[in-house]
């Protein structure tokens, strides 16, 4: 018989998610935790979904109503304050606390300084954690930190788990109720079918918990995904490994067993590097139909430099062939890059969003250099004094920790802001169908930097229209020339000529500027001048902080991921929104914006002679 009964497992959340449905954990990770106990213990749950609107006191309710004596939190760097959280909370009932994951294998001495852990898991879980709930702790299981009568035991390092086939698959049934859905019904979905990484580098964590690379045989690939897949509707699945791409007969071989199993009834997204779509090229028609819609090729720098210095492994001649193939088959291409490395300076940084559209992306993900704890490039700039903030909040790959030599962070903050104003600005407003359309994504992309410097708490309220205002600024210059929005009649209404002004508090502002041409409209991005006869509906960055302010991030999370799912089942929008009609989130946010919304028309008339 086990010595821990009765388990609980948590994926600890980071303290801010971008609003997009993709970016959710669907805690299978922990799920192989509990593969690996559910035949040892009494119980093994998930008692929590971390997404809902209050997880914090459904937690604290669930452990009055329910015996357990262990509980098992998987966390990321920025998620180890809420790991922390949850910590406290099982400790005032009495459980015996273990943090697993990347942040605790980088810093057990130090995660073990706080009252609240027990134990720390090094390194892959699942045999440690099974011999720890099995047997209590002790100085014969290997990967395992823990306290000791006061003191600190740091056992050997465990190995490598070598045959992947061998551990079990994971309990998804124990997966907590989510968006209407629980267990092994949810309908975002991941899968790891190599764990590891052969390129090192010097900014990833994988390397740290995974280490080399290891595969999962295709036949055991598709025991998984005949556990998951359903004919009732399309998941989002998400084939998660550092480099799927590893091994391309493996992959194939994959690929050709989805087929003869029908197992295609997924919408996938996965991850990349250039240079394996290019040796992957043969294979992509068969990826393609078996579900293969996206992927995030990690692209990281235009310079040559950057990409030495980081031990990335690509040159950026291999972008560019990579997107081609993707695009000649029909997958959609997401460029990741990381911005503000010591080296670089701000005209450096400006070539990031040019050199994204010269290699034809159409969606890019700008990040921050950020040394995580235990990867290379955190020895290397911490010896240099140049991490500024141990925050772990902001360990989230948007939160400035490090300053490059040549730029302050507030300037790096900005150019954050600038690198998704310049890549996302006119040309992404192009391909809005409607005015209201490009206007509101302009507001939602402004509401995204605000979440992601709202994080810092060195960030003042004046700080956050600055980088909104930045934003704003880089789209400056935009012209678009006979746009065919489906809503012109909108500009008939009001005059044939309307500016929507975006007004900081300190007097600038910036205009998008539209004029009915015939049956189409030209739209231009400028810097505030008087309106000329224009129309002016004006929106304050104070309101879109307000709207922010008012709108919690989880509910934008929420719908991001119903809608996501929606379609991936090809439901036609207005479906869609009709199916959300009755959903309080929907409609709670609904309010939130035609109170901003009515707030802004209302001032705008008011303000009209002043114009």
């Amino acid at each position: 018989m086990s010595i821990f009964k009765n388990v609980c497992l948590l994926k600890a959340p980071q303290k801010i998610d971008i609003p997009y449905g993709l970016i959710l954990s669907d805690i299978t990770e922990v799920c192989y935790l509990a593969g690996m106990v559910k035949d040892d213990v009494d119980t093994i749950t998930i008692p929590v979904d971390t997404y809902a609107s209050n997880p914090v006191r459904d937690f604290e309710r669930y452990l009055r109503r329910h015996p357990a004596d262990m509980i098992g939190i998987s966390s990321m760097t920025g998620a180890y304050t809420n790991a922390l959280i949850y910590a406290e909370i099982a400790k005032r009932h009495n459980l015996y606390v273990v943090l697993g994951g990347y942040h605790p294998t980088a810093l057990p001495g130090e995660v073990l300084q706080s009252r609240y852990i027990d134990a720390v898991i090094r390194g892959e879980g699942e045999l440690t954690f099974k011999e720890l709930v099995n047997n209590g702790p002790s100085k014969d299981i290997k990967g395992l930190s823990f306290k000791d009568n006061g003191n600190v035991i740091h056992n050997p390092d465990r190995d490598i788990i070598m045959d992947l086939d061998s551990i079990p698959q994971p309990l998804r049934e124990i997966r907590p109720k989510r968006f209407g859905n629980k267990g092994a019904d949810y309908l975002f979905d991941t899968v790891f079918t190599s764990r590891g990484c052969r390129i090192k580098c010097s900014f990833c964590s994988n390397d740290m918990v995974n280490k080399s690379w290891r595969h999962r045989s295709p036949e055991n690939v598709i025991e998984e995904l005949k556990m998951i897949h359903t004919t009732k509707k399309r998941k989002i699945l998400k084939i998660w490994d550092a480099n799927v791409l590893t091994d391309v007969d493996r992959m194939e071989r994959i690929v050709d067993l989805m087929s003869e199993n029908n197992l295609t009834n997924f919408k996938i997204w996965t991850e990349s590097r250039t240079t394996d779509i290019i040796r992957a090229e043969r294979i992509m028609q068969k990826m393609h139909d078996i579900g293969l819609r996206h992927v995030s090729l990690g692209i990281e720098s235009p310079n040559m430099e950057t990409l030495k210095r980081i031990r990335k492994g690509t040159n950026p001649q291999t972008c560019e062939k990579a997107i081609k193939i993707l695009n000649d088959h029909k997958i959609k291409v997401q460029g990741y890059f990381i911005i503000g490395h010591l080296h670089e300076t701000v005209e450096d940084i400006k070539r990031y969003p040019e050199y994204a559209k010269e290699v034809g992306l159409k969606q890019a993900v700008f990040m921050v250099m950020t040394p995580y704890p235990g990867t290379g490039i955190y020895g290397e700039y911490k010896k240099e004094n140049a991490i500024n903030s141990y925050n772990w909040n902001m360990y989230n790959n948007f939160g400035t920790v490090v300053a490059p030599n040549n730029i302050d962070l507030n300037t790096l903050k900005k150019m954050l802001a600038y690198c998704n104003g310049k890549f996302y600005g006119i040309d992404s407003s192009s391909r809005q169908r409607t005015i209201l359309g490009t206007i509101l994504e302009a507001v939602y992309r402004l509401i995204n930097v605000a979440v992601i410097e709202k994080n810092d708490d060195r960030n003042s309220l004046g700080d956050l229209k600055n980088y909104m205002f930045e934003y704003l600024h880089a789209l400056v210059g935009g012209e678009i020339k006979n746009a065919r929005f489906r809503d012109t009649r909108l500009l008939k209404y009001l005059g044939r000529k309307v500016i929507f002004r975006f007004f900081h508090s300190n007097g600038n502002s910036v205009d998008f500027k539209f004029t009915l041409n015939g049956s189409s409209a030209d739209l231009s991005i400028t810097d505030s001048k008087k309106a000329n006869g224009y129309r002016c509906i004006s929106f304050y960055l104070d309101d879109i902080l307000d709207f922010e302010e008012h709108t919690p991030l989880k509910r934008i999370v929420a719908l991001a991921s119903r809608y996501d799912i929606a379609r991936a089942n090809k439901i036609k929008k207005p479906v869609i929104f009709l199916k959300l009609a009755t959903n309080r989130n929907f409609i709670a946010t609904l309010f939130n914006l035609t109170t901003f919304l009515t707030k802004t028309i209302i001032r705008s008339l008011l303000q009209r002679s002043r114009i």
